[in-house]
C-alpha cells in the first residue's frame, strides 16, 4: 500500500473518531430521544432530539445551515447558533471536526475568553483556531436536529 494511501486512510479515520459523538445525535439508533446535554451556544447548554437525517450531498447553500464544532471526547461540541438567534436555520446543521494541535490546556489560553475551563461559545472555538491551537478540519456531516435549552442546575 502506498504512503500516501495509508496517510489518507488514517486521516479519514482520524476525522470519523473525532466527529462520532456530534454525529450520534443524527443516527436512526437513537432517533425520538432527547439526549443529555449535548453542545453549548454563547456559554449555555442545550441538548436536543435526534433525527435519522442525513442532509449530505442536497447542495443547500453555506447560508442555510448553522455550524457544530465537533470535539470528540474532548469536550462537548459547540454550535453557532440557537433558537431566537439572528439568522438561526431551524436545526439544519454542519458537523465540522475540530482537533488539537497541541494541549487542550494551549486551546484554552488561546479562546477561553471567560475563564470557566471550557471552551462554550463559537468566538471561544474560532480564537483558538485563529491562534493555532485548534484545527477545522471541515465538515463531515450534515443533518436536522432540534435545540433545547438544559434547564439550569442540570448540566
Amino acid at each position: 500500500m502506498s504512503h500516501k494511501l495509508t496517510r489518507g486512510i488514517l486521516r479519514s479515520l482520524g476525522v470519523a473518531a473525532v466527529a462520532l459523538p456530534a454525529l450520534v445525535a443524527g443516527t436512526s439508533a437513537h432517533a425520538g430521544r432527547v439526549s443529555g446535554p449535548a453542545f453549548y451556544v454563547d456559554h449555555q447548554l442545550y441538548r436536543t432530539v435526534a433525527t435519522p437525517t442525513d442532509l449530505s450531498g442536497t447542495g443547500a447553500p453555506a447560508q442555510s445551515w448553522d455550524t457544530i464544532y465537533s470535539f470528540g471526547a474532548v469536550q462537548r461540541s459547540v454550535a453557532t447558533a440557537a433558537p431566537g438567534d439572528p439568522g438561526f436555520n431551524g436545526g439544519r446543521w454542519q458537523v465540522h471536526a475540530v482537533s488539537l494541535t497541541g494541549t487542550y490546556a494551549a486551546a484554552l489560553a488561546a479562546g477561553d475568553h471567560d475563564g470557566d475551563g471550557v471552551l462554550d461559545a463559537a468566538d471561544e472555538v474560532q480564537a483558538a483556531i485563529d491562534a493555532g491551537a485548534l484545527v477545522d478540519g471541515g465538515v463531515v456531516k450534515y443533518f436536522v436536529c432540534t435545540v433545547n435549552p438544559v434547564p439550569h442546575g442540570q448540566g
